[in-house]
């Protein structure tokens, strides 16, 4: 018998205060501890607990987030059962998603695009560092604290160096963002995969588009085979060193990115979001 996780039920230790988010395996709820501690609880949904892959990934994705002690990085604080169900207690962060305002066919000031992608780049540093790619980041995968203060969660589909994938070949990523070689499934990525990501979702706050839209298959094929169109092209006042700084992050080969997470957040940080004035990005090349 599966608990009941019905708002304004207890659930274990937890009062279950509302719904936060609803995913193809899991729920996420705010819950209160009994010590008045309000908190995300992501649980496992009936039918996910009769799959071998969805219970495997829950221990996958607290592992990963135990290594991670970032500002920018959703914490995790325990992973357990409760009668038979798996789920995580993370850290509850009040804020909407980025996804959540985004209006449609509009972007968002410069200035905040690049603050954004500087402090999610500074977050996926980090993740990498530790040996952890996202290899989801996308709006609706960052929670804000306040204005211009990301924070990256949801890790379900995060590799892990210390934990490698179960499952060769599959494709771990979601269409919209997804790098090239995540669509090719060829191996393990590197943090470049989530440099392509981040690419992406600026694209679309600078620019209110995506660079590529289709359904899934057509997704897949255009993000490996068709170059991204210039954010120049398709939003208004893009700057010069912003509209190149895309296009270096969106480019197909891994080792024509930036070499890494902090590289592109240097380049944010030398742009000039007014464009009154453009200065160098200052990237740097993978050596080849």
């Amino acid at each position: 018998m599966f608990p009941s996780t019905t708002v304004g039920r207890q659930f274990g230790p937890y009062l279950i205060l509302d719904v936060l988010g609803k995913g193809a395996s899991a729920t996420v709820f705010l819950g209160q501890r009994s010590d008045g501690e309000q908190v995300a609880v992501k649980v496992l949904s009936a039918l996910a607990m009769g799959n071998a892959d969805f219970r495997r990934a829950v221990p996958r994705e607290f592992n990963a987030l135990a290594q991670l002690d970032h500002h920018g990085v959703i914490k995790a604080n325990r992973m357990g059962t409760i009668a038979d169900v798996l789920f995580i207690e993370l850290e509850h962060v009040p804020g909407p998603t980025l996804g959540e305002v985004l209006d449609p066919g509009k972007g968002l000031p410069l200035a905040r695009v690049v603050t954004l992608g500087i402090a999610v780049a500074d977050a996926l540093q980090h993740c990498h560092d530790r040996g952890v790619v996202h290899r989801d980041v996308k709006p609706s995968n960052l929670l804000l604290r306040a204005e211009d203060d990301p924070v990256l969660f949801d890790f379900g589909l995060a590799q892990d160096a210390a934990d490698p994938d179960a499952e060769p070949g599959r494709i771990y990523a979601t269409p919209m963002t997804a790098s090239p070689e995540q669509i090719r499934a060829e191996g393990a990525v590197d943090g470049r995969a989530d440099v392509y990501a981040l690419g992406v979702t600026l694209f679309r706050l600078a620019t209110g588009h995506l660079p590529f839209v289709g359904e899934r298959m057509d997704l897949l094929r255009m993000h490996v085979e068709e170059e991204a169109p210039r954010a120049s092209t398709v939003g208004k006042h893009i700057p010069e060193d912003l509209d190149q700084l895309l296009s270096i992050a969106l480019r197909k080969r891994v080792d024509d990115r930036f070499a890494s997470a902090a590289d592109m957040a240097r380049a944010l940080e030398a742009v000039d979001p007014d464009g009154l004035e453009h200065k160098r990005s200052g990237w740097r090349r993978r050596d080849r």
